[in-house]
């Protein structure tokens, strides 16, 4: 593929993705200057690989797969986080929950429970999608999302399944 094909194909690509790509390293980060930062540094890395990619996967997967890894290696290199209430509140800004706690509780969570919950249930991905996002089997997809809403329920101290675990969750934010 010749450099013109190959820069109108990735600028397609950009213009299809970015806003997802966003709001998952917005939900990965908490802020919005982080998320910002994340999300440029994916698609810099993902221009980077472009002529890698062989789309035997899903572009979107391929892309919040990179997004995962940049995130990962951030937070191995970075100072501690935030006050927990100021990130909850921002979170919950962000996803437009119903209250601080819920957002506290899912930033409680474990890491690949968080995760997998925001791919699945915040983005919108099927379990099969997540799993090659995160590399692994889809059962496993399935238990992590599974235990992160019965983790959920037990962070917010209901064990009659009252609090209402959103089915997914929107986001306040345009690119």
């Amino acid at each position: 593929m010749s450099n013109d094909r190959s820069r109108i194909a990735f600028d397609l690509f950009y213009a299809e993705h970015a806003s997802p790509a966003y709001r998952f390293a917005l939900r990965l980060c908490g802020n919005r200057d982080d998320a910002e930062d994340l999300a440029a540094e994916a698609f810099a890395k993902a221009f980077r690989r472009w002529s890698q990619y062989r789309g035997d996967a899903a572009a979107r997967s391929w892309l919040f797969a990179i997004i995962l890894n940049e995130w990962k290696m951030a937070c191995r290199k970075q100072k501690p986080p935030q006050d927990s209430l100021e990130r909850a509140s921002q979170l919950a800004q962000t996803l437009q929950l119903p209250d601080v706690d819920l957002a506290r509780a899912i930033l409680a969570l474990p890491e690949n429970n968080r995760v997998a919950f925001l791919l699945v249930k915040g983005e919108g991905l099927s379990h099969a999608e997540a799993a090659k996002v995160m590399r692994v089997p889809v059962g496993t997809m399935y238990f992590r999302v599974h235990r992160a809403v019965t983790q959920l329920r037990a962070l917010l101290d209901d064990p009659a399944d009252e609090t209402e675990i959103p089915q997914e969750v929107t986001y306040q934010h345009e690119m």
